[in-house]
């Protein structure tokens, strides 16, 4: 328990260490640096020559992301940043890790520049990457080109800890989420329909239950309640919550456990599947997308999602152009028992690997890219990444960022959040996370972290551990049929074309396939972490 009580203190301190680093102050992009920056971003373009933004070189990169799809639209942040750094940034697109045009790069060795993915993913770790001579170790680089890092990492090794191999080995430049950011997705729930039906929002399954089948039965919702996969219990806690376990891998009491393996893991799934039978659980969750379960909850087909909190501000915005009565609102992760507290919810690690920028090996200017994502640890990038554009997004008024009207009244309609989605980049890139105290049109929005982090989440989080290059090899090869059988077994058991006793003889399969090795890896792992 003391191995605990020491990780939950130094996860903590992770918002108190981002406040330090990223201290309030700001200075115009078209003004030159300070004498303290100029300090802080020594380094050279030529031996010897101190450096300062905006680079000089007419330099070119190429850029990717672990967002699957094409060429995204060019925003004014794009080219704000370009005339920042000096650098161009030719977007090449995205892919997540797991998918095949992933591979396919790999077989190329036509590597981006930069290449925003979940590096702790890669098969044989991190590790493994820069050892194959895909990505740079960039320990010997950080102390050349990248000033503001390595400031941040030398004065807040919590942050430094998180970032890199057992080893010591440094393979990108991290995303690390502000406090705040780090809970920002939960249940939500239509409140009008709840008043309309003298019900409160639901705290126990039992309540959810009786939700559910009134939203059935009197509301005539097709779907009482609809939901992705992604939120059945491995994201967020979900309803299997309530039940003290979670999907993969998580710790109690400082031992590695994989929640799949649980016993309480197969109650949830036989409530899953007595709702799924009693049609109050949408029928076509297995196979549904993120804009068919916005039109069922903003078209009276459901009144219950898990989600992000910024779905809160879009539901309201439809479903009111129709009905000025509808009230989407948080809810709290379910237990079984009224007025105990949940033992998950949904709690990212202040560094979970996600958005983490790597350098290409064959990248032909290791300076320039170096630079680029440096730029954003300095405090005008900083404020760059989390206001915008002074003047345009923001003014300073007693030292203080606040917004223009382009985003609290914008005359296209558009939410603060979407107007900021091209303005800065306040979320999923390689920084150092602040509030940005965003204001939403909705009060049901900004009352919704507050509802879902009230769990014990934080005790069970797994840090970003990092398996050495055969043990994350091993890992990989027992984990690819795992997962497989995982999800197939959940689904079959939760609609019904396997009886939920088949729970048993999948937990003997999931053994055969090497699972409790798995166990050992991640807890070998953990124990390493914790003596970093």
């Amino acid at each position: 328990m003391k191995r605990l009580t020491k990780n939950k203190f130094r996860m903590a301190l992770v918002s108190i260490m981002a406040m330090s680093i990223l201290a309030a102050g700001c200075s115009d992009a078209g003004k030159g640096q300070n004498e303290q920056e100029q300090a802080q971003n020594a380094g050279s373009n030529q031996e010897g020559a101190a450096f300062s933004y905006p680079m000089s070189g007419n330099v070119e990169l190429t850029y990717m992301t672990e967002a699957l799809g094409s060429v995204p639209d060019r925003f004014p942040i794009d080219d704000e940043y370009e005339k920042r750094t000096g650098i161009k940034i030719k977007h090449l697109g995205g892919t997540p890790m797991t998918d095949q045009k992933f591979s396919l790069l790999l077989a190329s060795n036509e590597l981006p520049d930069i290449f925003l993915n979940t590096w702790l993913q890669y098969p044989g770790g991190p590790e493994k990457a820069v050892e194959q001579g895909y990505i740079l170790k960039l320990n010997d680089y950080i102390d050349k080109y990248a000033p503001n890092l390595k400031k941040a990492l030398e004065e807040n090794p919590e942050i430094d800890k998180m970032i890199k191999t057992d080893d010591g080995t440094y393979y990108a430049f991290p995303f690390i989420r502000s406090e705040a950011g780090r809970v920002y997705g939960g249940p939500i729930i239509r409140k009008d329909w709840l008043d309309e039906l003298g019900l409160a929002v639901p705290e126990t399954i039992d309540e959810w239950y009786t939700v559910l089948k009134a939203f059935k039965e009197k509301k005539n919702a097709a779907a009482p309640v609809t939901f992705r996969t992604m939120f059945l219990g491995e994201r967020t806690g979900g309803f299997a919550g309530a039940f003290g376990v979670m999907g993969n891998f998580y710790v109690n009491d400082g031992k590695v456990v994989y929640g799949y393996l649980e016993p309480k893991y197969k109650e949830y799934l036989a409530l899953m599947n007595k709702w799924y039978k009693e049609g109050l659980i949408d029928k076509d969750f297995a196979s549904i997308d993120a804009a068919t379960v916005d039109k069922k909850m903003s078209s009276d087909v459901s009144g219950a999602t898990f989600g992000w909190q910024f779905y809160i501000e879009k539901y309201n915005s439809a479903a009111q152009a129709a009905d000025p009565n509808a009230n989407f609102v948080a809810a709290p992760y379910p237990t079984l028992v009224k007025g105990t507290k949940p033992e998950f919810g949904q709690l990212d690690n202040a560094y979970a690997g996600t958005s983490s920028a790597a350098i290409s090996a064959n990248t032909k200017n290791i300076e320039a890219a170096m630079r680029w994502l440096d730029y954003a640890y300095t405090e005008e990038g900083s404020m760059l990444n989390t206001f915008g554009i002074e003047g345009t997004t923001y003014e300073l008024k007693d030292g203080k960022p606040v917004y223009t009207d382009l985003v609290v009244k914008n005359p296209d309609g558009l939410g603060s959040d979407q107007v900021m989605m091209q303005y800065a980049h306040g979320t999923n890139f390689p920084m150092i996370q602040r509030d940005n105290n965003l204001p939403a049109k909705y009060p049901q929005t900004a009352e919704a972290l507050d509802i879902w982090k009230n769990t014990n989440h934080e005790s069970h989080l797994l840090p970003p551990v990092t398996p050495t290059a055969e043990e994350a090899d091993e890992l990989a090869s027992i984990m690819n049929d795992v997962n497989a059988l995982v999800k197939e077994a959940e689904l079959k058991m939760m609609i019904g074309t396997e009886p939920v006793d088949a729970y048993d003889k999948y937990v003997e399969q999931l053994k055969r396939l090497g699972i409790e090795r798995a166990l050992e890896i991640q807890q070998a792992a953990y124990d390493r972490y914790l003596k970093r």
